[in-house]
């Protein structure tokens, strides 16, 4: 009997000792885009401007929250380059904040691509675009903040030079330096506004009197 209990003591120890495998670390399932207008991507125009045919009909997209470099500028051929590797061809969901369009008529959008890629977005983690904000289109503002202040402490893309050119006359960003009447024209004072907006995320000059993103609207 002495021995009978000895036997399965040990084998109560043996069990113990066997290792019993950890349960798999959840995947996390693919990311889901929000609901939006599905569209098909059929020209790449820059960073942040694309052509789609939508419900049997083309239509011109600007992408909302962005902006990438004009022709001309540097890492203009960057950002048109990373927008083409992200959309050209793809299908896209397309999905509105506010504004129904832009001045010029083109569709303001966010843009997602089926996996859940937001394109808006990996732009500016990429550093190929900087964050722009027109009320009443601002509901990612903080978050798109949030990725070009990582973007710049990075160094990616066009915060890869010291300090981006600057619009002339627009020397600082640190203060409140300007007033209107310290620009030559309204689209100069914009130029100053949006360039220090990308780096403060907020208005430091006091220049949009009317919160609507569009400033010293009394300058020719």
């Amino acid at each position: 009997m002495r021995n009978h209990f000895l036997i399965l003591a040990a084998m109560v120890l043996l069990t113990a000792c066997v290792a019993i495998p950890a349960a798999p670390f959840p995947v996390s399932a693919p990311a889901t885009p929000p609901p939006g207008e599905t569209a098909v991507v059929q020209t790449i125009i820059d960073g942040d401007t694309i052509d789609v045919e939508l419900n049997g009909r083309s239509y011109r997209v600007r992408y909302i929250g962005v902006d990438t470099p004009e022709r001309g500028q540097p890492f203009y051929a960057e950002a048109t380059q990373a927008n083409r590797d992200m959309v050209a061809g793809q299908e896209v969901i397309l999905v509105k904040d506010v504004s129904e369009t832009d001045q010029y008529g083109r569709l303001l959008r966010y843009i997602y691509l089926p996996d859940g890629t937001f394109v808006n977005a990996e732009l500016l983690r990429q550093g190929y675009a900087q964050i722009v904000t027109y009320p009443p289109d601002v509901a990612m503002q903080a978050e798109f903040q949030a990725i070009q202040t990582d973007a710049r402490a990075a160094g990616r893309g066009l915060w890869a030079a010291s300090d981006p050119a600057a619009p002339t006359g627009c020397v600082t960003c640190d203060r409140n330096a300007y007033n209107c009447s310290d620009f030559p024209t309204q689209s100069a004072a914009q130029a100053c506004y949006d360039y220090c907006l990308t780096i403060t995320g907020e208005d430091i000059h006091r220049l949009d009197g009317g919160g609507d993103g569009v400033v010293c609207e009394s300058l020719p």
